[in-house]
């Protein structure tokens, strides 16, 4: 075997002579070694055997006595499948024969799947309809079949693994696209495959190869604009060069052949803009005027990268309103301005009108008139510049310098409504003369005024001075005064010049604290105008009044409970003095040294400080005093004293000798058994301090009682039940009567010990296993029962007894209660169970409850399911229709079930499952779509649910109804020398048609691009089309041929595919250069010229392209002096450095030689004659 392992042995040879004829026999050992046997009829020494190779292979060796041949090196099977080998048996006696072992070396499968190529690479263009090959892959394998049978999956994709599909065709794995792809769903065009060749070993041997696949873009998106219509508006001051507008066009194409990269942008419309053809920005190119021209509408245009028909574009407008800017201030017409305008004149009264013109349109040229600074005295309309009086009073003789000016000047600004508004260069003024009235009544400088007089004063003293004035001239401004009337009554006097008025009585604030005088001033005018005011004189109070309580003393009681800040008595006191004078302030002098009560600074009320003890403190005397505010010195000061008696009241809470109680007590205990007592104390004293208990909370069953006054808690009318509640809760509280709210609480845990008093109980009455398979085996599991009991230790531990009913078919676990069985089970024996179960808990008087467990069996499937028939066969047409019936299969069973079902089965082929369906009940076979390509013949099976199996086989019949389809690997471009020979083949198209018979079979011609049948097609196996030279080539006659390769099915009527394959004709050196000028060149020169001096261009062609067609020129003979130099290249003849010499020679015969690049190269000679011309004249040659 291939990769044997060293040292085993293959074979034992051993010589053997038998009535006088030596004999060499081959014996196998175990395994696959073989042995060599020779034997020797003589005795002793010369019976005794060696054996020897007759030449020492390297892979085995032979052990010479024994004869066994064994491996010293590994086998490989790819390189040697068999060895022979020679040996020689010997005895003692020198006699000697041979014997051959052959050793065939096995195939292991070693070798993996080796592709031909490290990647594969296809494309295809979008939105291909039909399917389409875009790779073929190939793998081989040095193994022997069947390790070396390939086969071929696609393991991953990078995108749509759905849409490819790998076959096999003449060797090679073509993976093909079977549905449309989009390019623009394609990530940057290209889908990663990777492909796994996987060989026929029984542990099989895989390799993978990477296939990316190309998607070829197409133009089938328009570029699309964001909007199909711009609106901008811009200001017409707007620099040139300034962005107006980014527009922006999208193109799904992804690639950038034809998607957003290829966008070009254009612009039509007006010069005034300009759009960049890449970024889509429009920009002006020169400064707006928007009263030149006011709108522009463009057009613009996005077109991508396609040629041709194959552009797409994408059009949207854009409309610029250019918008106005107020560049225009007002200007003033009809200045200056002068008006007449009487004093006095009423409201709304005509002055004058001025007028502004601004040039700009709309709100930028309508004007705005306004007075500045502002002037009460006079409005304007803000729209016509109509100034009018405003309504106060115009007064020529107007003492205020402001208000003169003002009514005399009115400064008026124009401005427009632009944004900023403009004004005009200057404010225009308009200048007033005011025409006198005698208008002025007297005026009082210091009236209404309150005038304050301190009481007491004595009688004549000066109490105030009355000042009046008139603005007018002469008798019409002289002014005299007099004392009209006084309230409540007249105990002043007023002097009618000087206005001085003076007191005639004492002055008593207590009695009268407000006078109000009426004084008239008129002037001695021919019709006098008079004016009338108030002096009101307050008599100022002076502190002559002391504070005095309303009662002198209070008596207090308040229980000692009262909060902070209690208001204790509201003290009443008065002063009839008025002001600071009259207002009091209250202060505590006596009796409150521990600081528990206070007085309000202004309210005089009592108030407690903090809470008050009767047990400390039972009673209060405080002394309260109440100051005016009078000025230092003549305070005065009143005193009231109150009495305070504290109450008591019950405001000490029982307390707990203990934070909390527990106990425990058994559950069984009789009533009124003592559980444990509580304690609380009270430190108020006689009613106040008696306990008294009670259960707050935690007791609603009744299960305990509290003495009322003891504490003493027992066992109350109700039983206690651990199983219910291991544990109570009380809240027991003290308190000292029931509508006190002294009282505190304590927690009480009263803990239940257990007593064995309670049945296990099953969760539920019955419990049911339906449909119990009878194949089930021993030990199965059936249910499991469960019971609790809320007793605790041995009194809750249950265990389980199977009591009746199981047939000894069942047991149950003792702990789990897990029912299973015992025995095999039998339908057709007894189909149901109904078993009693017991569960028993551990501690005394061990209490017992019981279930019932209800079985039934379910009767399997052990009879066999039989068809009718022993195979089904059907024949259809292609493209039949879907529905039609094919077969129905049919089947019955001795099983006593009510009905088969049919389906196929699983490893039925899923090309066949696609194209058939089968009723399950009815077993009817139906077709869904079929179509003879996909598969030629079915052969499927009809499968019962439980054992029935059946073929049934389809066969389609073809119809010529695909053309013939081009393989991807067909030839579409080859290049050939033009000296290739007639019966070469130089091209190979694949073909096949996915029809069967002579609808599949397919032939090859040459239809178009044949220029006189230079080439011809021979169809080989009804698949290869192989092109060959049929004619000599001529690259100079025709360097490339266009032909049209057309496949032909033999279908009737036949179907046919063209196929187009180019034939460049590659050059060969078949063509030397050729000289323009064959009879040569003729040239005369000067002598002494300087190097580098041009003589003549020689010029030669050559038929041949590229290198064959590179010329090289050279002078070959008649410059043995190297007077001349030539350009290899360009073919130019110039001189050297060295000056031609006349005297020294005339004339030179030079042979130029051109030769081409070709290989071999070749040459075209020619002679040249050259003269030269002597500083007397040219010499003729």
């Amino acid at each position: 075997m291939e990769g044997g392992v060293r040292g085993e042995r293959v074979c034992q040879g051993r010589y053997v002579e038998e009535s006088g004829k030596r004999q060499w026999r081959l014996r196998r050992s175990s395994g696959s070694r073989e042995k060599g046997e020779a034997t020797d009829g003589d005795d002793g020494p010369f019976g005794l055997v060696r054996y020897y190779f007759s030449d020492e292979p390297d892979q085995f060796s032979l052990d010479d006595e024994t004869g066994w041949v064994t491996l010293r090196a590994s086998l490989d099977y790819e390189l040697l499948r068999r060895f022979t080998l020679t040996v020689l048996a010997r005895d003692g006696g020198g006699e000697e024969t041979t014997g051959r072992i052959r050793v065939n070396v096995l195939d292991v499968n070693d070798n993996a799947p080796l592709f031909q190529k490290e990647a594969y690479v296809g494309s295809l263009r979008e939105n291909e309809q039909a399917v389409q090959p875009v790779a073929r892959v190939r793998a081989t394998d040095e193994d022997s079949p069947p390790n070396n049978f390939l086969t071929y999956t696609i393991t991953s994709a990078s995108a749509f693994l759905e849409y490819f599909s790998i076959t096999m065709v003449e060797g090679y794995a073509v993976i093909s696209v079977t549905r449309p792809l989009d390019y623009e769903q394609v990530p940057k065009g290209m889908i990663y495959l990777t492909v796994m060749a996987k060989d026929g070993g029984n542990l099989a041997l895989n390799n993978t190869i990477p296939v990316t696949v190309e998607v070829i873009d197409e133009n089938d998106n328009p570029p699309e604009f964001s909007r199909p219509s711009y609106i901008v508006k811009i200001p017409e001051n707007i620099i040139a060069g300034a962005t107006v507008l980014l527009v922006n066009a999208t193109d799904l194409d992804a690639s950038r052949e034809f998607g957003q990269a290829s966008l070009i942008y254009s612009l039509e419309g007006s010069s005034q803009f300009r759009l960049n053809s890449r970024s889509g920005e429009i920009t002006t190119t020169a400064l707006l005027d928007r009263e030149l021209k006011s709108e522009y509408i463009l057009i613009v245009r996005a077109v991508d990268g396609g040629v041709g028909p194959q552009q797409k574009t994408g059009i949207a407008t854009v409309n610029i309103t250019i918008l106005d800017i107020n560049d225009n201030a007002p200007l003033w017409r009809d200045e200056p301005y002068h008006a007449n305008v009487v004093e006095m004149s009423p409201i709304n009264t005509d002055v004058i009108s001025v007028l502004a013109v601004d040039p700009d349109n709309g709100g930028n040229g309508t004007v705005e008139y306004s007075i500045s600074p502002k002037n009460p005295f006079y409005t304007i309309q803000s729209s016509t510049g109509k100034i009018r009086t405003s309504g106060v009073t115009l007064d020529r003789e107007s003492s205020n310098p402001k208000d003169a000016a003002l009514m005399r000047t009115i400064i008026i600004s124009a401005v427009d409504r632009g944004t900023p508004p403009l004004r005009a260069t200057a404010s225009t003024t308009v200048s007033v003369n005011l025409l006198d009235l005698n208008d002025n009544d007297p005026t009082f400088l210091n009236l209404p005024f309150v005038a304050e007089v301190p009481e007491g004063l004595s009688i004549g003293s000066s109490v105030f001075r009355v000042q009046v004035e008139d603005p007018d001239e002469d008798k019409n401004g002289l002014i005299t005064m007099a004392l009209q009337m006084g309230m409540p009554r007249l105990d002043f006097y007023l002097n009618t010049t000087t206005g001085i008025l003076t007191s005639t009585a004492v002055l008593d604030r207590e009695q009268i604290g407000l006078y109000h005088l009426r004084i008239v001033a008129y002037d001695a005018g021919k019709f006098p105008r008079t004016s009338t005011s108030t002096l009101t004189i307050t008599v100022l109070d002076v502190n002559d009044e002391t504070p005095t309580f309303s009662p002198r003393v209070y008596n207090v009681s308040l229980k000692e409970s009262v909060p902070r800040d209690h208001i204790v008595a509201r003290l009443s006191c008065t002063d009839n003095d008025a002001g600071l004078n009259a207002e009091l302030s209250y202060f505590i002098t006596d009796g409150n040294q521990d600081g528990k009560f206070s007085v309000g600074f202004r309210d005089g009320v009592v108030r407690t400080v903090v809470g008050l003890d009767r047990e400390n403190q039972a009673a209060y005397t405080l002394v309260v005093e109440a100051i005016d505010n009078g000025p230092a010195g003549s305070r005065r000061t009143g005193t009231a004293t109150v009495f305070v008696e504290v109450q008591d009241v019950n405001d000490n809470r029982p307390i707990f000798l203990q934070n909390s109680y527990e106990t425990s007590i058994l559950e069984s205990v009789p009533i009124g058994t003592s559980v444990l007592q509580v304690q609380a104390t009270d430190a108020d004293q006689g009613e106040n301090g008696r306990v008294l208990y009670r259960v707050l909370t935690g007791n609603s069953n009744k299960l305990f009682s509290i003495n009322r006054t003891t504490g003493l808690v027992t066992r109350g009318l109700r039983a206690l039940d651990r199983e219910t509640s291991s544990s109570h809760v009380l809240e027991v509280e003290a308190y000292n009567s029931d509508e006190g709210s002294m009282r505190s609480s304590v927690r009480v845990i009263i803990y239940v010990d257990d007593a064995n008093d309670e049945m296990p109980v099953f969760t539920q009455q019955q419990y049911n296993r339906l449909g119990l398979r009878e194949t089930a085996g021993i030990g199965t599991s059936v249910i499991v029962v469960r019971a609790t009991d809320p007793d605790t230790g041995d009194g809750g531990a249950v265990a389980y007894a199977l009591v009746s009913g199981s047939d000894r078919k069942f047991e149950v676990d003792v702990s789990t209660g897990l029912v299973t069985t015992v025995d095999y089970l039998d339908y057709e024996t007894k189909t149901t169970y109904l078993m009693n179960v017991s569960a028993t808990d551990q501690a005394p008087p061990f209490h017992r409850g019981y279930c019932t467990v209800y079985v039934t069996l379910l009767n399997e499937l052990d009879e066999a399911v039989a068809f009718f028939t022993a195979g089904y066969e059907a024949s259809l047409r292609e493209n039949i229709a879907t529905g039609t019936e094919v077969v129905q299969v049919q089947a019955q069973s001795a099983d006593n079930l009510n009905q088969l079902t049919y389906r196929f089965d699983p490893d039925t082929s899923p090309a066949a499952l696609a194209l058939f369906k089968i009723d399950s009940v009815t077993g009817r076979i139906t077709v869904t779509g079929l179509h003879c390509e996909n598969l030629m013949a079915f052969l499927f099976y009809s499968l019962h649910l439980s054992l029935g199996l059946q073929k049934v086989s389809i066969t389609i019949l073809d119809e010529n109804d695909n053309s013939p389809e081009l393989d991807i690997t067909s030839d579409t471009s080859v290049e050939i020398l033009e000296n290739t020979p007639m019966g070469k083949k130089v091209a190979v198209v694949l073909g096949r048609d996915k029809d069967a018979g002579l609808n599949g079979l397919v032939n090859f011609t040459l239809v178009a691009g044949n220029m006189e049948d230079v080439f011809k097609i021979k169809t080989v196996n009804h698949t290869y089309g192989e092109v060959y030279v049929n004619a000599p080539l001529d690259r100079e006659s025709v360097d490339r041929y266009l032909l049209k390769v057309r496949a032909s099915d033999n279908g009737s009527p036949p179907r046919h595919t063209d196929h187009s394959l180019t034939i460049n004709i590659l050059d060969i050196n078949d063509n030397a250069p050729v000289m323009e000028s064959q009879r040569g060149y003729n040239a005369s020169i000067s002598e002494n010229v300087g190097g580098g001096t041009s003589v003549l261009r020689v010029i030669a062609i050559d038929q041949d392209i590229g290198p064959n067609a590179m010329l090289f020129y050279y002078i070959t003979a008649g410059n043995q002096d190297l007077t001349f130099r030539m350009d290899r290249v360009t073919g130019e003849m110039v001189t050297r450095p060295a000056p031609p010499d006349r005297e020294r020679q005339q004339e030179y015969r030079l042979t130029v030689t051109v030769e081409d690049d070709g290989t071999p190269p070749l040459s075209d000679l020619h002679p040249q004659h050259s003269g030269f011309i002597s500083s007397s004249g040219p010499l003729q040659t």
